[in-house]
Formats: structure tokens, sequence, C-alpha cells
């Protein structure tokens, strides 16, 4: 029954690559950019998969661990005071991420999954890029 475990863990991974990364719908020139944009999409769906794996099975893992700084800051922002908790940890921050990515987060609710986070991180990923541009452009303006 084991086997079967990781073998859901498998499917879900290339679920992710082909509706997350529209793997299958790639119209690359050569074989070596299809490879090189292969290789690149199986390292963001095996960060999708390791987050949503890692909540279920190691959830005292340190958010610093899967988020950076800037993403945390970005995500606390983000929350609604009433899910604010003095101190987040690894739950807080990925449903932070999946809420951004449509999870409605009810108390009825199963946990997120690969597809509202793949979601949320794209969203997430958007928003960073975002404040990293205005900080750099604020230090040129007033810096």
């Amino acid at each position: 029954m084991e086997w079967y475990a990781l073998r859901w863990k498998i499917e879900t991974f290339f679920r992710t690559l082909k509706t997350g990364c529209k793997l299958e719908e790639l119209r690359l020139t050569t074989a070596g950019r299809l490879a090189n944009c292969i290789a690149l999409c199986c390292v963001v769906a095996w960060r999708i998969s390791w987050i949503t794996m890692l909540r279920r099975e190691l959830p005292g893992t340190s958010p610093s661990t899967v988020f950076t700084d800037v993403e945390r800051q970005i995500l606390e922002q983000f929350t609604p005071i009433r899910k604010l908790s003095t101190s987040p940890d690894l739950d807080f921050y990925i449903r932070a991420v999946a809420r951004l990515g449509g999870y409605l987060d009810r108390a009825s609710d199963a946990p997120p999954g690969t597809t509202v986070i793949w979601r949320g991180m794209s969203r997430l990923a958007d928003i960073v890029t975002g404040a990293l541009s205005y900080q750099i452009t604020e230090e040129k303006i007033y810096g």
C-alpha cells in the first residue's frame, strides 16, 4: 500500500507539470530548447509538490526553509487581520499562498492542494517582482 501512495505523489507531480506549467502546450523549435524548458518546469513542479507534501508530512518545518524573507513579509501583509497569528508557522504561509490562488480557507475546507498552491505561487512571484521593482525605483528617485 505504501508504494501506491508514492505513485500518487508522482501522478500529482506530472499533473502539475501538465496543467500548471502547461508543458503540453509548448511549441519550441529545437530539442535543446524543449529539454531546457522541461528541466525548468520540473524544478517548478517539484517545488509546488514539495510545498504541498511538506505541509502535510512535516508541518513543524521552519517557514524560512520554503519562503524567502520578502515572500513571508508580503504574505503577512496580504493576510486578513483575523487570520494573522502572532507567530506564523509553515501552515500559515502555505494557506496564505493558497488564498492568493483562490483557496477560500473556510473551516470545513480540505487542506489546499497543488492547484491552488500553483496559482498562489504564480501570483506571489508577480507580487514579489513588483515589490522589488518598486523598491529599486524608489531608491533611485529618493536615494
